[in-house]
């Protein structure tokens, strides 16, 4: 039977090669042995590891940010690039599993630390100098070796190890007494300047007003539903934003939709106008709905828990939504903290929902919160799984039996001719 269905699953399988994980691929790279073919797996790795900042996993969805990324913002290109790489060759050097090293598992994390200081560290310490420099290469070992122990506790990878280390990172660079004003105000969440962020907000006259008895402009909470995205790489662009979510979609419809259900309830879910139906009554800053910053940490929330780290059904998709909700509620409870403590608020929502939520699934027996293999996609999922019911109706069916037994007589019969 567990041939029957690999033969199923490999000819019927109808998805187009280079969506999913593009397994055709990595079979392909895995044949090969030479020094270019090496290299080639490498780069594949470094591609996956920049789709799995936004939880997908697949190289063409990783070349298309990198591509986003070097229009709009070109350091941040550079600067996760190098960590990136830094991290996987560290990961190899520390023999890490093949398996996390070759879906970019070991890549994300430091991506991330080397695309959010490039933003961050300017804003909290400075230009880079070689201190700088230093800290933000000790943070991507860090956050490889951090990655490589958390992973024995049995969680899928998230993005606990960059949290961990950013915030060491900026809380040794902001505090450490080199002639900085350490009394500026930081920015509570990730943002940036780039070449989008002047034409598209520049004009908003009501910037730095809260939500409440402000009008509402839809446009601009349809451009803060985009950049959500392209948050998750500290980058507001509507470019970069576009094609996070093309790279989601081109992995995965559900986790593509997932993520933006995230984005738009993470999006109108602060905001408050003349009637209270219309969203919770947070009073937050009118501006940081339309960048985004309030709908990034719902849109991991969403793409990570709706049909990835959670086999896709009635009571997961709904809890997907709770988790989503209550991320937006996480990130103004600790808002208020970390405003006090002058530190932005990174992936942290995400991650400790993420945490919790997925300890739903702990029993490795429960059929309501089922366990995913560890490396798949949702539509892959939901078709095994039908092909798996269809054989098994197969096998038990007596009229299958039956003309199974008519072949094997004509088998022995061929045979003693």
């Amino acid at each position: 039977m567990r041939d029957q269905l690999k033969e199923s699953t490999r000819h019927d399988y109808s998805r187009a090669v280079f969506t999913g994980t593009f397994t055709v691929w990595q079979d392909f790279l895995l044949e090969k042995e030479s020094v270019f073919w090496s290299t080639v797996r490498l780069f594949d790795s470094l591609l996956r590891g920049f789709s799995q900042v936004v939880l997908a996993n697949n190289p063409i969805s990783g070349l298309l940010l990198t591509i986003s990324l070097g229009v709009s913002a070109p350091n941040t290109l550079l600067f996760s690039a190098i960590t990136g790489f830094l991290g996987l060759l560290l990961s190899v050097l520390i023999r890490d599993s093949q398996e996390n090293i070759a879906n970019g598992l070991t890549v994300f994390n430091p991506l991330l630390v080397g695309a959010v200081s490039s933003s961050l560290i300017p804003n909290v310490y400075g230009p880079f100098d070689s201190f700088s420099i230093l800290l933000t290469i000790l943070g991507t070992i860090f956050s490889v070796y951090l990655a490589r122990s958390l992973g024995n506790n049995k969680l899928p990878f998230i993005a606990w190890p960059f949290n961990l280390t950013e915030f060491a990172l900026l809380l040794v660079l902001y505090t450490r007494d080199n002639g900085h004003d350490t009394t500026q105000k930081l920015q509570p969440v990730m943002r940036m300047d780039n070449a989008t962020s002047d034409a598209t907000i520049g004009d908003v006259s009501f910037i730095g007003e809260n939500a409440t008895g402000v009008h509402i402009d839809w446009g601009m909470m349809f451009h803060g539903v985009i950049v959500s995205a392209s948050q998750v790489l500290a980058v507001e662009s509507v470019f970069t934003g576009a094609v996070v979510y093309l790279a989601c979609l081109l992995y995965s419809p559900i986790t593509a939709g997932f993520a933006v259900l995230g984005a738009l309830v993470g999006s109108l879910a602060v905001f408050y106008n003349s009637s209270p139906s219309l969203g919770l009554m947070l009073d937050v800053q009118i501006d940081e709905i339309y960048t985004g910053l309030w709908g990034y940490n719902a849109f991991l929330t969403g793409a990570s828990l709706g049909g990835n780290f959670f086999v896709l059904n009635g009571q997961t998709a709904a809890a997907t939504i709770v988790a989503i909700v209550y991320t937006v509620i996480v990130q103004y409870a600790i808002l208020f903290f970390f405003r006090n403590l002058k530190l932005p608020i990174l992936t942290l929502p995400f991650v400790l929902v993420t945490s919790l939520f997925l300890k739903l699934r702990s029993n490795s027996g429960d059929k309501t919160f089922p366990q995913p293999p560890p490396i798949s996609f949702s539509q892959r999922r939901d078709y095994i799984t039908s092909q798996q019911a269809r054989l098994v109706q197969q096998k038990n069916d007596p009229e299958n039996d039956a003309d199974d037994r008519v072949r094997d007589r004509r088998k022995m019969s061929t045979h003693d001719v």
